[in-house]
Parts: structure tokens; sequence; C-alpha cells
């Protein structure tokens, strides 16, 4: 079992899918980099496939497709958005499923591709058997840890946004095994309930986008909800993790009498749900507010809920009143991640694995003036070093075009001094191309290793800058190099080491600029195509 059947929670669905949908299959290759191996799942948000990312050399991937078709500029620009929001936020907390990257399908239909990761969801183990309150404590304290990142906020185009999940329940809370920290939770599915409701947002009521067994009474009522309706969904996932059954309950499956049992119906207490359950009164209490029908009576954050999870567990009364869990144990539990919850930065520390994570984290650097420019500087990663392009833009722009398609394209000369222009652009035929050219001299050693990285690697990272906001970059995306451009580099770099200059660098700038301005018109019908 894994994450990808875990997402929409049915089997594999039959190919008759919805028409939007129908026309993917697996050996379709998106943006040049997702090769589709495996439909998994089908749901009524849309599809999740397994897929290979042809650039890092068939790593495993989860896609999610949504089943709503994009119709405009602005919901385009809104899906950008609400992905991007996800793909900060799986930077910043382990307990959060890290979002990737994200596009369009054919101009029009939405995906975001996510780590792919083995394991099962809270759902389906509590179809075997509820937590004992040893693993409650620990898996539960995570989930604070994730959700308090949400609601702490990220910084967005220089603005702390506060992110909501909006539908918090046992089947998007992933249970997963890392090697050096033992399980994990995670949290999936940040952010898009927020790009589904975009075109009705202007009503007076915000329609329920949720799952109706867990809407807080404000979300199912049509009212804009906070961080307090996800704790209101938190406690009724946390009753039923301890007790196999939800507090309130509907007579039927409607959206009206869930409507009902939310905003009238009082929640059972643990000793109606079982009653040979022991649990702790304080961490009862708390489960219990968490239910209340007025966000103000609620905790006010996940971090007084997080402080009662840490206090009843250094009591030591989990592990004197509970026995071990008697299901099957995905994975040997390690001790460091039941004796502290890890703060945000440290989690950031962990996740440093990837160069497309230091993209993330990277700032604009203060010896480079804050314009608008391009730069090539590779960045430094644990494992292996990446190309990667440093551009400037107004926010505007970076908003405009975060879903455009992204190409590259190489010129040399090597009179009278070896010389390479990398020309990048990012495409749209609404927009059309947005250049992004930068010049790198084959003889200086760091435009030779950049040219090596660029060669070896086949992709390089496009990081982009708010024009007013130099901090991180607004977006990340990964541009690949095809074959046959890498191996003219290769070949580029073996003809500059025995070519002796006849002429500066700035003389070889230009006759670059020339073939550039010549080839423009061919590399722009290309991208049309």
């Amino acid at each position: 079992m894994d994450l990808l059947r875990s997402l929409l929670g049915k089997k594999p669905a039959a190919r008759n899918s919805q028409a939007s949908l129908g026309d993917l299959k697996p050996g379709m290759t998106l943006i040049d980099r997702y090769s589709l191996t495996e439909l998994v799942g089908q749901g009524s948000m849309g599809s999740v496939f397994r897929a290979e990312d042809q650039l890092l050399g068939g790593v495993t991937v989860a896609i999610k497709f949504l089943s709503q078709t994009l119709l405009g500029e602005k919901m385009a620009q809104q899906f950008a958005q609400e992905a991007r929001a996800g793909a900060l936020l799986g930077h910043q907390s382990l307990h959060i499923v890290r979002v990737l990257d994200y596009g369009l399908h054919e101009e029009q239909m939405p995906f975001y591709v996510m780590e792919c990761i083995e394991g099962i969801n809270l759902e389906q183990l509590l179809q075997v058997k509820s937590l004992s309150l040893t693993r409650f404590l620990r898996l539960m304290g995570q989930v604070c840890s994730g959700l308090h990142c949400a609601h702490q906020g990220i910084n967005v185009d220089g603005n702390l946004c506060q992110v909501i999940h909006k539908d918090i329940k046992p089947s998007n809370i992933f249970v997963t095994h890392n090697e050096s920290l033992g399980e994990l939770a995670k949290i999936l599915d940040f952010g898009i309930a927020d790009f589904l409701n975009q075109s009705n947002k202007d009503g007076p009521t915000q329609p329920f986008m949720g799952t109706l067994a867990y809407g807080s009474p404000e979300q199912i009522s049509g009212k804009r909800p906070d961080s307090r309706s996800d704790i209101y969904s938190l406690g009724i996932t946390m009753f039923e993790s301890l007790t196999g059954e939800l507090p309130i309950r509907a007579e039927v499956d409607t959206f009206d009498l869930w409507h009902r049992a939310h905003c009238q119906q009082q929640p059972r207490r643990f000793s109606q749900a079982n009653s040979h359950l022991d649990i702790p009164a304080p961490l009862e209490e708390v489960i219990m507010s968490c239910l209340a029908k007025q966000p103000e009576q609620r905790p006010q954050s996940v971090d007084e809920i997080r402080e009662v999870l840490r206090t009843v567990s250094q009591s030591g009364v989990a592990q004197l009143s509970q026995p071990t869990d008697t299901i099957p144990e995905l994975v040997k539990i390690a001790a460091q991640v039941e004796q502290r919850q890890q703060s945000v930065a440290h989690q950031t520390l962990v996740t440093f694995e990837s160069a497309e994570d230091v993209a993330w984290h990277s700032t604009w650097p203060e010896n480079v003036p804050q314009a608008k420019i391009v730069f090539p500087q590779a960045l430094k990663a644990a494992q292996q070093d990446a190309a990667a392009l440093w551009v400037m833009l107004s926010q505007d722009e970076i908003q405009q075009r975060m879903l455009n398609t992204r190409h590259c394209h190489f010129l040399c000369t090597f009179k009278p001094h070896p010389m390479l222009l990398w020309i990048t652009s990012i495409f749209s035929r609404e927009q059309g191309p947005k250049w992004m050219p930068c010049y790198i001299d084959l003889k200086d050693p760091r435009g030779r290793y950049m040219t090596q990285l660029l060669s070896s690697t086949g992709y390089y990272h496009l990081l982009m800058f708010g024009l007013q906001v130099p901090g991180r970059p607004a977006n990340v995306a990964t541009v690949s190099i095809p074959e046959p451009q890498r191996k003219h580099l290769s070949d580029w770099l073996t003809k500059a080491q025995a070519r002796t200059p006849t002429g500066t660098p700035a003389d070889s700038k230009q006759v670059l600029r020339e073939k550039y301005q010549s080839v423009k018109a061919k590399i722009q019908a290309k991208l049309s195509v």
C-alpha cells in the first residue's frame, strides 16, 4: 500500500474516466519530464498517476490531475498560487507531503507533482484497529506540527499568508517510515480546496469543499473558515483515532443531516463510544474542546493541543497503561520521534536533501543588484550540485507566467573568445515568450563548471525572484535540456579548452548577440507549434 492509492481513497478506475481526463494514459510524458507509468486512483477531484521523473534518473513521483479544467487566466494563476503554497509548506515541515512541481497538461488540465512515499493512511490503519495511546500521541503530535507550520503562515510575494487545510481527516494523514526518524505522519492535499472554490468565491457564502463527516459548523454553513475550523476537524480525527467511532453522526449521509449534526448535536463522550478506554483527563478535555460549536470556545491554536499531547506523553501514562500495538507494524518506531517534536527550523535543515530544496531556501545575493537581470550560479547541495539560472522579474510577471512551459537553447562561438549564450524562454500562446539570455565564458573555471553541470545532469533550476521582494524565490521551476543539446555542450567544452582566444569576451558576446537575433524567430516558431 502506498501514498498514491490513499490520495483518492479508491481502487484504480476503469479507463472510461471523465472526458477531460480520458486521454491520460501510461506512456505519456508531461512537460518533457514526467513519464506516466500507472493509473492508481480515480475520484471526484481527479486522477492520480504513478510517474517517473526522467530528469532525475527515473525517480518515482505521484502526479495528481484535477478534474476541473482551467476556464481562464485567473483560474490558472490561482491554481499556480495554491500549488506553490503546497510546495513552500512541504519544504518547511517534514509532516506535510511535498509538492515538487506543477503545471498544465495541454494548457488546460491542472496537475501537481508530489513526492512518492511508501506507507498507509490513517483511515486504513483505523479500519484494522484504533490507535494505542502511545502511537496516538506520537502521530497526532506530528500532525499538529504540520498544521502549526501551515497556520503560522508562509511568505508569498512578501506577505505572510496563513494556509488552512479545510479537509483534515484520517485519509488525508499518511503514515510512512523514515530511516533516521522512524514513523512519520504527513498531511496531504494542502490548498487544493481553495483552488476548486475559486469560481464561486465572490458570492455571499462559500461552497462547502471538504468531507461532510469532518466539516466544522462554520465551514458547512458557508462561512469562511480559519485555523479553528481545522482544529474542529482534527478533534473529530483524534476522537476517531482512539475510539474507532465518530463523535458526531448523521442518520443519513446527506448534506442537510450532516449540517444539522455538526451545528446542533452534542458530541459523544469517550465513555459512550468505548467504555473500556482509559483516556487521561487532560487529553479528553482538549479533544472535546476541539469539538465546540463556536470557534472561540475551541483551542485557538494547534500549539495548545500539541502542548497537552506533549505533557501527557512525558507523564509516562501512555507507556504504563497501554499495551503495544497488535496490528502489523509498518516500522520499528524510532525513539527520537517520541522524545521530542521537531522545530520548523530543525525540520528545514533535515529536508535539505536536494538542489531543489536548496533552491526554495535560497536568497538573492547581497552583491547582485536588485534589478531585472539574469545570471547563472550553481546550487550547492549535499548529494550533487546543480546548474541554476537566477532571474529577477516583477511580481505581476511571475504570477502571470507560473504555468508557462519552459524551454532552453544554446549558441556558441569560439572566435574571437570561446563563449556560450544560454537562452531560457518561458512561453504560453496567450502571452508569447519571455526571453532570459545569459552568457557563459568557456575559458573561465566557473563558466566551464556550469557548462559541465548542464551537460551532465540534463536540467537546471530556474529561480524567479520578485523585484519588490528579493528574499526567497517566488517560484522555482525545472528546465530540461534535450539530449542533442547536452551533446553539443560537452563537445563545445572540449573544443573550447583547446582554443586560444584571439579577442575579448565582449567581442564574442556581440557575435552571439547577432546570432541570437537571427535565430530568435525560428525558436519562437518552434515554441508555438
